[in-house]
């Protein structure tokens, strides 16, 4: 049976409460990994934020490369 690597294209939607916009989209970046809160009761007390969701709005394969048996 071959095997491919498969690339995937995600979009989230992350409802977070954080002091502004700026500070809101980068705290997504930083704390948001597969579809889970990756952050600790210390980040968030430090950073003053808490992530309340995150959904996959998005989720499409774009090219898959076979690497053989």
């Amino acid at each position: 049976m071959p095997t491919f690597d498969v690339f995937l294209a995600r979009t989230y939607k992350v409802r977070i409460q954080a002091l502004d916009a700026f500070t809101a989209e980068r705290l997504a970046e930083e704390f948001v990994g597969d579809v889970q809160d990756i952050s600790t009761e210390r980040e968030r007390a430090a950073e003053a934020f808490q992530i309340q969701s995150i959904e996959t709005t998005d989720n499409n394969a774009f090219d898959a490369l076979e690497l053989g048996s």
